[in-house]
């Protein structure tokens, strides 16, 4: 006999999760079709399903794109780990060569770690796998989080200090933290002390928008509190201001020392102590038997482990000179190195 909830599965089909998987993620039917290949009245219908199988609109317009009802956050875990499944057994048996296996990777990190991966990695596919692509993507933990446990990301890099089952991390790199300012800034001499810090106008580097760091933590647990007049995305974004104002940016360090030595700006110690983080690779847990997605990690991982040995910092002006290092142009960005992505400082 078939149950009611054999006769609702019946009615579903793998395009019609799909959708719903790519829809929560993304909030724009426009933004599914484009990356589905569908017609955006295509993608309506298959929403239009949806809502009947689950007797639940779903989702609802708000602004230019769509939001998900309390019943298909809900279901946005199981659905995920469901098409994970799938894609995982798809994969069984399969043998990963990479002269002829035809691949498309997506990798989600910050700005920071692409400019470090980036070209090893495409260099890599480039020389020894001609039918495979890396697609890279910038999101917020949580979107990222959604998309490994989807299965529409890959692999990710960043920090993950308590990721959901089945996902895992495998920690790379360690990092700390550095302010990163004007050579000639007004306010900052020989070495920067905690009243000036605080002081000061800050950028914060936030792809999920928030304006609350890490930094923000420790100078409440001192009674003290920073002023973050300005929150981006992107680490280069943040260096191109702190080039052109009298705001600063605090950053791991290796990511301050590269992108410092590119906009020609000074780095400091900060004038009380944080606790650096861990940058790890987030994979799911039915990916450790894909042997493709074993090669993306072992790539990542090399080009995160060979960055050069840099500086402890970079000094307010250059030795024997007296006056700030000239600019760079316009757009010019750092040779690839160890640019690993932050919580939020």
């Amino acid at each position: 006999m078939i149950s009611i909830d054999d006769t609702h599965v019946r009615r579903l089909d793998l395009t019609l999760l799909i959708v719903f998987d790519a829809l929560l993620q993304s909030g724009k039917m426009s933004t599914v079709g484009r990356d589905l290949g569908m017609t955006q009245s295509a993608v309506s219908h298959a929403v239009g399903r949806l809502r009947r199988i689950f007797d639940d609109p779903l989702f609802v317009r708000k602004g230019a794109g769509v939001v998900p009802t309390a019943r298909a956050r809900q279901l946005g875990g199981p659905i995920g780990e469901a098409l994970a499944a799938v894609r995982g057994a798809v994969r069984l048996g399969r043998g990963f060569d990479l002269a002829t296996t035809g691949r498309n990777f997506s990798v989600a990190a910050l700005d920071s770690v692409i400019g470090a991966i980036a070209p090893p990695l495409i260099r890599a596919i480039g020389e020894t796998a001609p039918r495979c692509r890396v697609l890279f993507r910038t999101l917020g933990r949580t979107e990222t989080e959604a998309g490994v446990l989807a299965g529409t990301i890959d692999v990710a890099v960043g920090v993950f200090p308590a990721p959901p089952d089945p996902l895992t991390t495998t920690a790379v790199v360690h990092e700390d933290y550095l302010v990163t300012a004007r050579r000639d800034h007004p306010r900052i001499g020989a070495t920067l002390d905690l009243d000036t810090y605080c002081g000061l106008h800050h950028i914060l580097v936030s792809p999920s928008g928030d304006a609350r760091g890490s930094v923000d933590g420790v100078l409440e647990r001192l009674g003290r509190q920073r002023r973050v007049i300005g929150v981006v995305p992107q680490f280069v974004s943040a260096f191109m201001v702190v080039a052109t104002s009298d705001a600063v940016v605090t950053a791991p360090s290796k990511v301050a020392l590269k992108l410092a030595r590119a906009f020609g700006l000074a780095t400091h110690p900060l004038p009380m102590p944080v606790p650096g983080f861990e940058l790890a690779i987030l994979r799911h847990r039915a990916s450790l038997s894909d042997p493709a997605i074993d090669w993306l990690v072992g790539r990542i991982e090399d080009a995160l482990r060979s960055g050069a040995t840099l500086p402890a910092t970079m000094p307010a002006t250059m030795p024997g000179t007296g006056s700030p290092e000239a600019l760079p142009a316009p757009g010019a960005f750092p040779a690839p190195g160890a640019l690993p992505a932050p919580p939020d400082p």
